[in-house]
């Protein structure tokens, strides 16, 4: 048995509140914009078509996705052999694992991080977290992740930019990563979904453009998150032809093939215009500024994030932790999954800004004023 992935049943919990009566504050992980007429329009002639199975996906998507990381990133990309088309990136990273690892292999996950847990523990393995620190700004602890490394570690799996400090690895840092797996014989696995989202910094580095193994360097990417494609279901893995069809093999054994209107919608979000999503990604700095702001006016300790649609914040002041925690601020109307979901302390919390600038306000008064209770309750005790 495994337990549920923590956010969807703690999005189930908020539910049963809003339908309660609870006066909620809404937020949103993802982009929530309607689709714009050209993909619809490509769904809609899809629709209408049979098409030859791919299991590998429809060869203009993967030529697509191969255009844009030569484009953007200056990766050169093999659209026949080297990317595999996936029902997200949680789907690619899951198949990845179970394709290349094996029962009681030891994989190192720096810390806090998504939710690779239980996709981890179904490939068998065991997961060997290494936590970083708000002092360090949540960046990947080196030392110690080298330190973690033991003769049963096969793997490192990282979130790049991450979910859900808002940490973006330098490229300096995930070239050390690289360096110590290409040393210790490792696989590395980056889930690498938020690029579209970095507000500060030198931004994001694909891992891809840095060398190394490409055998033992497999990165999953969602539409989801840079496209507003949640209900769609698209995603890729990326990596050397012979570790390609590894994973492919797991693919066609877990669900044959992708859906072919999907994909088509998705080859014309990637290559049609782009304005539609440009109000949401241009303001969404704008929106990090006023909830972190407003944390800060509070004294509640949260690192600037650098990238992503989340603020991971320090609401130890409250005595409470984990469910406790979330439970406290749900009754408050503020949504915000522990940290002890994503493998990190407890006594933090992730934080939306994925909503209206007048609710991100609302959203940081809200968590200012809770906080400010406590304080009072736990000085008169």
């Amino acid at each position: 048995m495994f337990d549920r992935l923590p956010a969807l049943a703690f999005t189930e919990r908020v539910a049963l509140s809003v339908l309660s009566g609870s006066d909620v504050i809404p937020v949103r992980g993802v982009p929530v914009v309607p689709m714009p007429p050209h993909v619809v329009e490509a769904a809609s002639e899809a629709a209408g078509q049979v098409f030859a199975r791919r299991t590998r996906g429809a060869v203009d998507l993967r030529q697509a996705i191969s255009e844009i990381l030569t484009r953007e990133h200056d990766v050169a990309v093999d659209a026949e052999t080297e990317l595999l088309i996936t029902h997200g990136a949680q789907h690619g990273m899951s198949i990845a694992l179970r394709a290349l690892l094996s029962a009681g292999d030891e994989v190192v996950v720096p810390s806090p991080t998504y939710f690779f847990d239980g996709m981890i523990r179904m490939a068998g393995a065991i997961p060997r977290y290494v936590c970083s620190t708000a002092q360090m700004g949540w960046s990947l602890d080196l030392d110690q992740i080298a330190a973690a490394v033991t003769e049963r570690t096969t793997a490192i799996v990282l979130c790049n930019p991450n979910n859900p400090t808002g940490n973006v690895p330098t490229a300096e840092e995930l070239r050390a990563v690289l360096s110590l797996a290409d040393k210790r014989g490792l696989i590395v696995f980056a889930d690498e979904s938020y690029e579209r989202y970095v507000h500060d910094g030198p931004g994001y580095t694909p891992m891809q453009a840095l060398g190394g193994d490409r055998d033992r360097l497999v990165t999953v990417t969602s539409l989801s998150k840079n496209y507003a494609f949640s209900s769609w279901r698209i995603g890729y893995v990326h990596s050397s032809p012979a570790t390609i069809d590894k994973i492919h093999a797991a693919l066609e054994w877990d669900v044959i093939n992708v859906g072919d209107v999907p994909q088509a919608a998705a080859t014309a979000v990637l290559t049609g215009p782009q304005q539609w999503l440009d109000r949401e990604f241009a303001t969404m700095k704008a929106r990090r500024d006023v909830l972190h702001g407003a944390l800060a006016a509070a004294e509640i300790p949260a690192v600037l994030p650098q990238a992503g649609i989340f603020l991971f914040a320090d609401l130890s002041a409250t005595g409470r932790r984990g469910e406790d925690l979330e439970g406290f601020l749900l009754d408050a109307g503020v949504v915000a999954l522990s940290g002890g979901g994503f493998s990190g302390p407890d006594t933090h919390v992730r934080l939306l800004y994925g909503a209206e600038e007048s609710d991100v306000r609302a959203l940081g008064d809200r968590v200012a004023e809770t906080v400010a209770t406590a304080r009072s309750a736990g000085s008169r005790a």
